[in-house]
Formats: C-alpha cells, sequence, structure tokens
C-alpha cells in the first residue's frame, strides 16, 4: 500500500501533465474546477474538505469563495502530494487559512463528525475500492445541510475498444496480446476505475443519505489524425502508475519482429484513419437537508 502510494504521488506531482496535450489537458482542469465549485454553493464563512486533493486544484480554487473567514481542508493519502501542497500555500501567505490532514477516503479520522459545510472531489473515487464507505464519510464530517460536489470520470466507455479506436485488420492476433496485458494489470471486472457507472454513484451517495442529488453526464467522442510525435509520446505514455506504457505493453507481450510489425502498423493508421477517443465523466452533488 505504501509503494503504490509512493507511485500516484511521483505521478501525480512529476508525470501526469509531460506531453504535447500538457496544456490543454491543465485547461480542462480549470474548467473542471469552476464547474466543481459552482455546484457546492460555497459561500464565505464555510469550512470546505478537498478529499483526495492531490495537488490542491479545488482546495486553492475554494480558498477565493470561502474567503478570510473560511476554512479549507486539504486531506490526501501521500504525504509527499500534501507537503508540496503547504509549500504553495506557505509561499502564497494563505497557509493560515488551510488545514493539511492525511486520511484515506474511507476513513477520515483527523475529521470531526459534523464539522464541515462542503466535501469537494475531483477524480477520487476512481481510485477507491469501497465506495459506499467513502460516501458514508462524506456524510458523517458535513454539517446539516452540508453539500456535496464531486467530479468523476466513468471509465468503462473506454473498455472493449481496439488501440486508438482502430480495427488491427492484419494485425489483430499481435493487438489482442497486448490488450491482454494491460488485462492482466486492470481487471474490468474488478478494478476500482471501472466497477462503477453514473447509476452506481446515484445509488451509493443516495444510501448514504444525500437528498436532491443532480448529476450531470457528458460523454465526448472525436476522430483526428495525428503524427509521428504524438504517437511516440504514446508509445511511452503511462495513464496511471497501475498500467504499463504501451511500449512496455508491446515490449512483454510481442517479439521483436512482431513489435515493429505492431508499431508500424499503428503508426501509419494514426496518420491515415485517425485516432477516435471516447470519454465520459460525471459532475454529482447534493445535500444532506437542514
Amino acid at each position: 500500500m505504501i509503494y503504490e502510494v509512493e507511485c500516484w504521488s511521483r505521478w501525480l506531482l512529476h508525470t501526469r501533465f509531460r506531453g504535447p496535450h500538457g496544456k490543454e489537458a491543465l485547461d480542462f482542469l480549470a474548467a473542471i474546477r469552476d464547474r466543481v465549485l459552482d455546484r457546492a454553493q460555497l459561500r464565505p464563512g464555510d469550512y470546505v474538505l478537498d478529499v483526495g486533493s492531490g495537488d490542491g486544484l479545488l482546495a486553492f480554487g475554494a480558498l477565493h469563495r470561502v474567503g478570510p473567514s473560511g476554512l479549507v481542508v486539504v486531506d490526501d493519502i501521500s504525504q509527499d502530494v500534501l507537503d508540496e501542497c503547504a509549500r504553495v500555500a506557505l509561499t502564497a501567505g494563505v497557509v493560515n487559512r488551510m488545514k493539511f490532514v492525511r486520511n484515506s477516503a474511507t476513513s477520515l479520522s483527523d475529521v470531526p463528525d459534523g464539522s464541515i459545510d462542503a466535501v469537494l472531489t475531483r477524480s477520487v473515487l476512481m481510485y477507491v475500492q469501497d465506495k459506499q464507505a467513502a460516501a458514508a464519510e462524506f456524510r458523517r464530517v458535513l454539517r446539516p445541510g452540508g453539500r456535496i460536489s464531486l467530479f468523476e470520470p466513468i471509465s468503462r466507455i473506454k473498455v472493449d475498444r481496439h488501440r486508438f479506436g482502430i480495427n488491427p485488420g492484419p494485425i489483430a492476433e499481435l493487438a489482442e496480446r497486448v490488450e491482454a496485458a494491460f488485462r492482466l494489470a486492470q481487471l474490468p471486472e474488478t478494478d476500482s476505475m471501472l466497477d462503477y457507472d453514473e447509476r452506481d454513484l446515484l445509488r451509493l451517495f443516495g444510501e448514504a443519505g444525500f437528498s436532491r442529488l443532480d448529476l450531470e453526464l457528458h460523454i465526448k467522442s472525436r476522430c483526428d489524425r495525428r503524427d509521428s510525435q504524438w504517437f511516440d509520446a504514446m508509445l511511452s505514455r503511462q495513464a496511471n502508475p497501475r498500467l504499463p506504457s504501451l511500449q512496455e505493453a508491446i515490449t512483454s507481450a510481442l517479439t521483436a519482429d512482431e513489435a515493429a510489425a505492431y508499431i508500424a502498423y499503428y503508426r501509419q493508421a494514426v496518420a491515415t484513419v485517425g485516432v477516435t477517443t471516447r470519454e465520459a465523466f460525471v459532475y454529482l452533488s447534493g445535500n444532506m437537508g437542514s
């Protein structure tokens, strides 16, 4: 467990936004931040808990909305991530308006019952195996009338699709072996990133006692041609610490000649056929009633 947390923190702080589309990803995150904060209906003086804060995107954004009389509690399971957030807060002169606690989403032991006005998360429940326990903890720490505002990817939409959305045609057997290497690392039936959808989230938080739940589901699909520079970046990219890079999966599953054929096929296909991407995500908000 400790090793996995360290892997995630290194990826989060140093790896995630490398590559040709780093700025595009950061712009997307800024839009997520604003939408999550808007749906939380934050007010001056609110006490806010950012669960699984990561680099503090939501936490630092919330500071401006709760004002000098509010408090933002920054929670993460990684001490390295918390230390970095604290360093940023100290440099920005806002450390006295923040509190830093190290807890998992399923055991917020450093947060007292009924002490929080709003719980925020961004892409957190996808890493939590026991999502029901997390929903119960969110409810426990909230005051009467407290709110939740969450953003979560729905990764099931990407399961059982061809690599890059391209039919492998003559290299189908090689492609299946490469995809098998990914499935071994992330079983769709049991992996926390893949074992839920938007209906599950509504059910879990409804059962936890939240009322007036509101969920927005966004699904996007696009096809674009890509050049060799993009393809090379995708070969080395690690989508998350649990998965190998595409190059690592190819090397583990194929011989050198087979790997050359696989790479040549897809390098040409992304430039001529184009890459089809699909993604889905939800915004979920709600409250406990007064």
